[in-house]
């Protein structure tokens, strides 16, 4: 059968326009709105496409399997396994099925290409593992659905295929199927859900848990339906089926066993920029414009509550942590966001808070929040923190716990800001002692050093 005939004949062909119109509205539409509020600082092809894939790792999968299975039932009701073919029945399903993993193909790469062009960003090396993962699985897929399409009616199977296998990729994905306290089942789905953040690239391992349980049982299920009629050969087919399918199962599930809900991600090793010695301040080299504004800034911040009598050291390395993760920031090196600081105009408070970050175990509230205050006022950001402090205003409508909590915060914080305005109106002299007196008071077990 030519190429022509094969497309036009295929199940593939009367699918593709429901399946593109719904790949391009989750794509275009759906991404567009729900992509910017999580977006990072800069952008990163690998985070885009994990985001952009997250929703059609279970619909492909459903797709491919139904239309797999339509097409089987096809060559059992036109008799073809009953022909004497000259053809391998290996040959005979991989030209039914190419149109069928062709439009899987298509669907995740639309839904990346599509994604990567509305964010105006590059593919990467990186940013293929997670959709060369999900065509892996589409593969199998494709094979599984066929192998029940011999097996059962194409008008059952198909449906049943497609509802089954959308919602246990879904439940598996979503922990359903794990013990409890265990999160196995969600990196054996095949649904890598995870949104890996700016610098971070899924591991080898997490891969290989996602693929080796549907890609074990398609070879399995491959190796039932490729083999010779003979007695002895279908036995050996049947032993080697089982020992494939549960030794990738089983494999994958020792890889994951005893993983979090997030599954471990590597860094990527971007290109940074950095400037200076004391502090040295470094960030993505995407980012280099603001070297110097974010030193100068993180400079200024420290030099000015060091003046104020704070005793904190310029730091020797401030890294964005948008290059290292989430690391918390020590006496000499900082980790902060940087590049999404400078954009939403918080640099200072963040250098701040760094700065004047208390190193003791449960110091008093309202005395660490007094101080908080006065570092804040040295340095112009008494208004961020106070806002920060007191957390997000809620209308308590008819609620009266809600009210009385609020109230409570309201005093909370009014007599903080009463403390600090009563020192702040005391000589430099004066404000300096107090901060000494204190700090002994928040971290006395230090001996007021913070």
């Amino acid at each position: 059968m030519n190429l022509r005939a094969r497309i036009r004949t295929s199940s593939a062909l009367w699918a593709s326009p429901l399946v593109i119109a719904l790949t391009l509205f989750y794509a275009v539409h759906v991404f567009g709105i729900d992509y910017p509020a999580s977006r990072s600082a800069l952008p990163y092809a690998p985070e885009v496409v994990s985001f952009a894939l997250e929703p059609f790792y279970g619909l492909t999968y459903a797709i491919v399997s139904a239309l797999s299975a339509w097409e089987a039932g096809r060559l059992m009701q036109d008799g073809v396994w009953r022909l004497a073919s000259v053809r391998s029945r290996l040959s005979i399903a991989a030209g039914a099925l190419w149109p069928v993993l062709a439009l899987g193909w298509l669907m995740l790469a639309l839904a990346a290409g599509l994604a990567l062009a509305q964010e105006g960003v590059a593919p990467t090396p990186g940013s293929l593992q997670l959709p060369a993962m999900a065509a892996v699985l589409t593969l199998g897929h494709c094979v599984i659905g066929f192998t029940v399409g011999r097996l059962a009616p194409r008008l059952l199977a198909a449906p049943l295929l497609a509802v089954g296998v959308f919602y246990l990729v879904a439940f598996a994905g979503a922990g359903q199927f794990s013990d409890s306290g265990a999160n196995w089942s969600r990196h054996l789905s095949g649904s890598y859900s995870v949104f890996l953040a700016f610098g971070e690239l899924a591991t080898w391992s997490s891969l290989a848990a996602h693929v080796l349980p549907t890609t074990g049982l398609a070879a399995g299920l491959g190796l039932l339906w490729c083999g010779s009629r003979s007695t002895l050969t279908r036995v050996v087919a049947v032993v080697a089926a089982c020992l494939v399918t549960a030794g990738a199962s089983t494999t994958a599930y020792r890889i994951a066993s005893d993983w979090e809900e997030t599954p471990p991600t590597t860094r990527a090793h971007l290109p940074m920029a950095c400037a200076g010695k004391l502090p040295r301040v470094c960030v993505p080299h995407q980012a280099d414009q603001i070297l110097d504004r974010t030193r100068n800034t993180i400079t200024d911040v420290t030099t000015t509550l060091r003046t104020a009598g704070v005793r904190i050291d310029m730091p020797r390395k401030v890294t964005d942590s948008l290059l290292e993760g989430r690391y918390r920031a020590t006496g000499t090196e900082w980790h902060l966001p940087l590049t999404q600081a400078e954009r939403d105009g918080t640099l200072r408070y963040r250098v701040l808070r760094a700065a004047g970050t208390l190193h003791c175990a449960n110091p008093h509230r309202a005395d660490a929040s007094a101080l908080h205050l006065w570092q804040a006022h040295q340095v112009g950001e008494d208004e961020r923190y106070l806002k920060g402090l007191r957390g997000d205003v809620i209308d308590p409508g008819n609620d009266t716990d809600l009210a009385r909590i609020q109230r409570a915060e309201d005093a909370r914080v009014a007599h903080v800001k009463a403390r600090v305005n009563a020192v702040l109106k005391r000589s430099d002299t004066q404000q300096r002692s107090w901060y000494r007196t204190m700090l002994a008071r928040v971290c006395p077990a230090r001996g007021g050093t913070p």
